[in-house]
């Protein structure tokens, strides 16, 4: 009997290996043919059992003549492979799929959070937020299409007062996490308290913000620190300049890890996790791993972080850009031992219940069995 086939299509391979490579697992695991269609690094040369499908893939250009490209190439893809299911992850792949204009096999349409189409103000982003919206939008008419989404702000957005079926539409707690790699430690014996930011260096994240807070707090006598662990992103539109950087590492008791391999092992040396997003987020890995570490975090409300972190539970939620806001924060839980200890108990259970890589994949696997179930045949 011919196994059903699933293509996923993701932009760059490493975010697929740092955020995803459940889902592959899961759907081997489940008698899935499984590929893989991305630009290769060898992020996942050694994943086996799944095949890699090197496309070209642009993700920091919307150039007329690279996107005809991209869409060229996806459909001799589409029509050679003949999937029963695509995986779209982002807004990119998604954008090139419904360009493409293939049907006859189910779509799932996960947007992972819409970034620089969400946080911009400029007439660009907003014309651009206005057609992916409308084209998504169309796309759920066919009813071999289902919308993966990760907060319910980017199913809002999508709908924008047009309601989506129920039926078409399924929920995913993030990427989830492995509760075998992220586990509880002690926080640090150390007096300064330290705390930890996992982030691409890119505006929307805030990181500029949690180095003014913690900045104000160390100018006004509090032993405090930052450790930042992330790395640029030059094909970003809001990737960090070069100077901004060197700024940023200049700066006392801030220190810059760059990438970290063993994140949690990055969590046991700090005592608080913040991420001050500006927005654009789906459900930030980084909240569920520290939360999994059992951290206390301070975040903004903004959709995705303010889905997760529930103010005064498992941690401090303060309003966007306001880096004030998160020093005060930060100072609150730096005082107070016994109240990080029972947010970051609370923030593990939370994940425990929730937020494992099994509660994501099993929503993934949902969205698949529609996409499949509802195809026109």
């Amino acid at each position: 009997m011919k196994r059903r086939k699933i293509l996923f299509l993701v932009t760059e391979d490493w975010f697929f290996r740092s955020h995803f490579l459940a889902l592959a697992e899961r759907a081997l695991n489940d008698g899935w043919d499984v590929a893989v269609a991305t630009k290769l690094s060898g992020a996942l040369d050694n994943m086996s059992g799944v095949r890699l499908i090197e496309m070209p893939f642009a993700r920091g250009s919307l150039k007329p003549w690279d996107v005809g490209r991209q869409v060229w190439a996806l459909r001799s893809l589409l029509d050679d492979e003949r999937p029963d299911v695509v995986h779209a992850i982002a807004l990119k792949p998604i954008a090139l799929l419904l360009l493409a204009g293939r049907t006859g096999f189910g779509r799932v349409l996960a947007i992972t959070g819409r970034g620089y189409v969400a946080v911009s103000r400029s007439p660009w982003a907003k014309t651009v937020s206005w057609r992916l919206r409308r084209m998504i939008r169309r796309a759920l008419k066919k009813p071999q299409t289902v919308l993966l989404v990760e907060n319910g702000a980017d199913r809002a957005w999508v709908e924008s007062g047009r309601t989506v079926p129920d039926a078409q539409v399924v929920t995913m707690p993030g990427a989830g996490v492995d509760l075998e790699r992220f586990i509880p430690a002690p926080e640090p014996s150390s007096k300064t308290i330290v705390v930890g930011l996992v982030a691409r260096l890119i505006w929307s994240k805030g990181v500029d913000l949690a180095i003014d807070a913690v900045d104000h707090l160390r100018k006004n006598g509090v032993d405090i620190v930052l450790h930042i662990a992330g790395a640029a992103d030059p094909e970003n539109p809001e990737h960090v300049s070069a100077a901004d950087l060197d700024k940023w590492r200049s700066i006392d008791g801030v220190t810059m890890l760059g990438s970290v391999t063993d994140v949690s092992a990055f969590w046991a040396g700090t005592h608080i996790a913040c991420l001050p997003s500006r927005g654009g987020e789906g459900l930030p890995r980084a909240l569920i791993e520290a939360a999994a570490c059992a951290r206390p975090t301070v975040t903004t409300n903004v959709p995705g972080c303010a889905d997760f972190v529930r103010d005064g539970e498992t941690g401090l939620v303060v309003p966007p850009g306001a880096s004030f806001a998160i020093a005060g924060a930060l100072q609150r839980l730096a005082a107070d031992k016994a109240l990080r200890s029972r947010m970051g108990a609370q923030a593990r259970a939370l994940v425990e219940t929730s937020y494992t890589i099994r509660h994501a994949s099993d929503q993934a696997a949902k969205a698949w069995s529609l996409g499949v179930s509802r195809q026109v045949r």
